[in-house]
């Protein structure tokens, strides 16, 4: 699929991309309290205190890519016009009209 049709696509369903950031990021810090619960909990064995880190980390990387999946679908129409062919960039004298042409 090309990039042009993968970023109309993104950008159809604002509330949707949205949606998708709150979640990431309520998962993204649920993974850094759980991180820093991790750090504290001396009642652990060590090992268990390293999965537990292991597993916050995890849940981070799934929480901030769930955050970017959905920022990137809010900008997308705006990158899609940046990236896009038919925009095509006009100097500001030429926008103008002149009607005193003829002299």
């Amino acid at each position: 699929m090309d990039v042009k049709k993968r970023l109309i696509k993104l950008a159809e369903d604002p509330r949707l991309n949205l949606k998708r950031v709150t979640v990431g990021t309520i998962i993204f810090f649920v993974g850094a309290g759980m991180l820093l619960w991790a750090e504290g909990a001396t009642h652990l064995d060590p090992l268990r205190q390293e999965l537990v880190a292991l597993l916050s980390l995890i849940t981070m990387g799934i929480g901030a890519s769930l955050g970017l999946l959905g920022y990137l679908g809010l900008s997308a129409f705006r990158i899609y016009r940046f990236l896009s062919s038919d925009v095509k960039k006009r100097k500001p004298s030429e926008t103008k009209t002149d009607d005193n042409d003829d002299n």
